[in-house]
This record gives C-alpha cells, structure tokens and sequence, in this order.
C-alpha cells in the first residue's frame, strides 16, 4: 500500500489548564488546518527551556488535551540539554521535563517525548487493507536517500486521513518532500 508522508515539525499540545496559566485571557485560535480532524496549528508559541537552553516559537498545536505534551526530535533533545523518551503520543510516564515559557509567564511539566513513527489510518482503509490499531510495520522510502523505517506504529482513528508521520529528524535523514510516497510492507 502506498501512503503520503508528512514531517511533522516540533510542537506542543496543552491542556487546557496550562493553557490558561501561560496565555490568560486570551483564546485558542486556529491558524491552518491540519490533515489530522480535530488537530490545527494555533496561532500560539511557547518557549521550551532547560536551564540557558532553549527553543523558541514552538507551535500550539489545538484542540486542548488532557496532559500537556511537548513532541520533539532527538536533535531538538540534543538542542536542549534532555533526554527524552520515544514513546507513544499519550504515554507520558517517563516523559522528560521542561519549561514552557510564554513572555514572562512560566511552567515547568514532565510532558517531551519523541513521538513513535506512525501512520494516522482511516478505520475505512484498516477494514481494506487488513490493518490493526497499533500493528507494527515497516515503510520503504524511494528517495536519493531512501531505505526503509521500521517500528512504523499504526494510529486508527474515525477522521484520520491515512499518512505517515515522521520527525524532521527522520524526515531529513530520508530527504522526505512534499510529494515523497512511502510503500507499507508487512513484516
């Protein structure tokens, strides 16, 4: 099955709690749509700090969630001075703590990850193609320097558009662009 990539650049999701902490009295705007319903760029950024380190203008990724969760690349880890686990969006047991800063307004939470490769699927095409929620595959890329992903995590959701989303880590290592289509091969 061919499947359209989509690199998907460091950012954060916040509870609404947390939200209101770093931007009172202000809302959460939709800036641009995102292929995944209900998810949408905000027109809100925070900086994520550790100590002197720090990244700024990271997104707002909306709706609101239960736990805030900043996702980031190793490189960004790197960036930061953290050690962050790789783990699904969610679990956030061994998540790595940060300070989110918004003006002079801060917070600090144990929510970075680096999030699982994973292929947001339509449970029309899972019933089509024979695929499971959270099914492990793999993704051959057909680039000047393709390969093939492993540990590829399969995502069912009802408004799921079906798509391979990497870090700009793996996105860059695979020179991903816009019209780059991944092949999933059963293991």
């Amino acid at each position: 099955m061919n499947i359209n990539i989509s690199v998907s650049v460091r950012h954060i999701h916040l509870s609404k709690e947390d939200f209101e902490i770093l931007f009172p009295n202000e809302d959460l705007n939709v800036e641009r749509e995102l292929s995944q319903k209900p998810n949408f760029a905000s027109d809100k950024r925070v900086t994520l700090k550790n100590g002197d380190r720090l990244i700024n203008n990271v997104r707002v990724v909306g709706p609101f969630r239960n736990e805030t969760q900043a996702e980031l690349s190793k490189t960004d880890c790197y960036t930061l001075g953290i050690d962050a686990p790789l783990c699904t969006s969610g679990e956030l047991e061994d998540a790595t703590e940060i300070e989110i800063v918004n003006g002079d307004i801060s917070i600090k939470r144990s929510c970075v990850i680096i999030q699982n490769r994973h292929i947001h699927m339509s449970y029309e095409d899972a019933r089509e193609y024979g695929y499971t929620d959270d099914q492990i595959v793999s993704v051959r890329i057909n680039t000047k320097k393709g390969g093939i992903l492993n540990n590829v995590h399969i995502k069912l959701g009802e408004e799921f558009v079906t798509e391979l989303h990497l870090d700009t880590d793996d996105g860059n290592a695979f020179l991903i662009d816009k019209e780059t289509v991944g092949e999933i091969i059963n293991d």
